[in-house]
């Protein structure tokens, strides 16, 4: 999630169902492209008639060619489809609509109904710039999601992946891969295969008669019967059906067991340890490869089952999912709507918070956090226990009763203990360490802002710190990045600039 800000020009009637299918956009009917169209000429007409007349009468004498706070709105004007004068607008939309802007010395004043209308007319501008998911990136099963998947394919303990590395974030989440991981995933590869297959001599597990099933009669087609074992685990393995050249590729290493001695069951063993260590296995990939001069490719039914599951569950895709993908249906608007809903009803749906909302909340990291003790006395572990259920309780909330996205910002309500109540100095009676549901009276209390685990991972050891609070506002809600400052400044002199630069900011929030 790039930052709350782009989530925030829409009421989100679905807040789960854009995060998914950030990067794609359903099939289009002829009425639905028609209408694009007319989005389009009617967000140009706005453009010359309201938009441009406004910002000409109250804005551009600071924010014209020499712009003021860095918002230039004439040159967003000229060229409205850029990423930096979408950026331009919306800033100038915000600040119109709290009466911050035009300043209040200014000669020229909108009325209360022409800040509103100047608000409105701003959402029209994205209907002129062209479609644009952004690049397409090929995500990595993280930590958890790869336990959660060894263990629901094939039995085995979530443990076994325990030896895996803490994650490095990549791309915005947590997604790349080094030669260590490499080598652990070998290693955990080798595990699952000396688990749930069965030595040699030895009765087949449960687990292995419904990957291998039962042995081929004598004269049987042994290379037919394992590209049919091959077709059957990396449909489950791979999220989507193999193609005829990756099935190519695992019949060559059953075929190299075979030529190394290795019994039928062996070389399976050996087979399905490359589909445990594959790309197509460690990697969410599309089914089939898009044509060359395509600039937006439709995410087929199988990847819209996988990044519907790993984000709300992280597990892979379960029986109704991936039968809808077999059926090509996943991908109609009711039907997902419908399974989006089911997930989250149910109790795995806990993993949208763990997986996705303590990251972009970067709660996680309160558990590392050190706070010293003389300053601090109260910050015990069920304290830090319970600012991160806080956190979890309030996302789960508004992603379940379908609020407004923006109220991760501004709420009247939170969930408190008895502990974390007297952190907030709430008068009304929390007995107890079980969390529950407490409207809160003191408006500068509502949202993620004044989380206690927000403030307190954003802190020192020993002190607060808006400078790093500024930063957290700017990058995890504003999806804002304060650039560096120039290099011809000295490093005492760099550090004062950034310091100063970011401190201005979060002031202006």
């Amino acid at each position: 999630m790039r930052g709350l800000l782009s989530s925030l020009r829409h009421p989100a009637p679905l807040l789960l169902t854009s995060l998914f299918t950030c990067g794609t956009s359903f099939a289009e009917t002829e009425s639905e492209i028609i209408n694009d169209e007319a989005l389009r000429a009617d967000a140009q007409k706005v453009l010359k008639d309201k938009i441009k007349p406004f910002v000409e009468n109250y804005c551009v004498k600071c924010h014209g060619s020499r712009a003021k706070a860095g918002i230039n709105l004439q040159s967003a004007l000229k060229n409205p489809n850029g990423e930096s004068s979408t950026l331009h607008f919306a800033k100038a939309a915000a600040n119109v609509k709290v009466h911050d802007m035009p300043p209040e010395d200014s000669s020229k004043k909108p009325s209360k109904e022409e800040r509103r209308q100047f608000v409105e007319w701003i959402n029209k501008i994205k209907y002129l710039a062209p479609r644009d998911p952004g690049p397409f990136v090929l995500r990595r099963l993280t930590k958890t999601e790869y336990a959660n998947t060894l263990h629901d394919l094939y039995g085995v303990d979530r443990s076994i992946a325990d030896a895996l590395p803490e994650e490095v974030v990549g791309e915005g989440f947590l997604n790349s891969i080094s030669p260590l991981q490499s080598e652990l995933f070998l290693d955990v590869a080798n595990q699952v295969i000396e688990e749930i297959i069965a030595s040699k001599g030895k009765v087949p597990t449960t687990v292995q008669k419904r990957l291998f099933g039962t042995l081929p009669p004598k004269g049987a087609d042994l290379s037919k019967e394992a590209r049919r074992v091959a077709r059957s685990i990396t449909r489950d393995a791979y999220r989507r059906p193999a193609s005829e050249s990756e099935l190519d590729v695992l019949i060559d290493v059953y075929d190299l067991g075979r030529k190394n001695d290795l019994d039928h069951t062996g070389s399976l063993s050996l087979m399905l340890k490359a589909v445990l260590i594959s790309p197509q296995f460690l990697f969410i990939t599309p089914a089939g490869e898009a044509k060359p001069k395509e600039k937006i490719v439709l995410l087929d039914d199988y990847q819209l089952a996988s990044r519907l599951s790993y984000l709300l569950w992280s597990a892979p895709p379960d029986a109704e999912l991936s039968a809808l993908a077999d059926k090509g249906e996943l991908h109609e608007k009711v039907i997902l709507k419908a399974q989006v809903q089911r997930l989250l009803e149910d109790n795995r749906s806990r993993a949208l918070f763990d997986g996705f909302g303590a990251q972009w909340l970067r709660v996680n990291e309160l558990d590392g956090q050190v706070f010293d003790p003389k300053t601090f006395p109260q910050m015990t572990p069920d304290l830090r226990t319970a600012m991160t259920e806080e956190a979890r309780l309030f996302f789960q909330s508004i992603v379940q009763e379908n609020q407004r996205v923006a109220r991760f910002v501004d709420s009247d309500y939170t969930f408190l203990n008895e502990p974390l109540a007297k952190i907030y100095g709430i008068s009304q009676p929390v007995p107890g360490p079980k969390m529950r549901r407490v409207k809160l009276e003191d408006p500068n209390r509502g949202g993620i802002l004044g989380m206690p685990a927000i403030l307190a991972t954003t802190s020192f050891p020993n002190r607060t710190s808006p400078v790093r609070r500024g930063v957290w506002v700017l990058e995890q809600v504003l999806g804002e990045r304060v650039p560096s400052p120039p290099p011809d400044i000295p490093e005492l002199e760099e550090q004062k600039h950034k310091e100063a630069k970011r401190i201005s900011y979060s002031l202006r929030l």
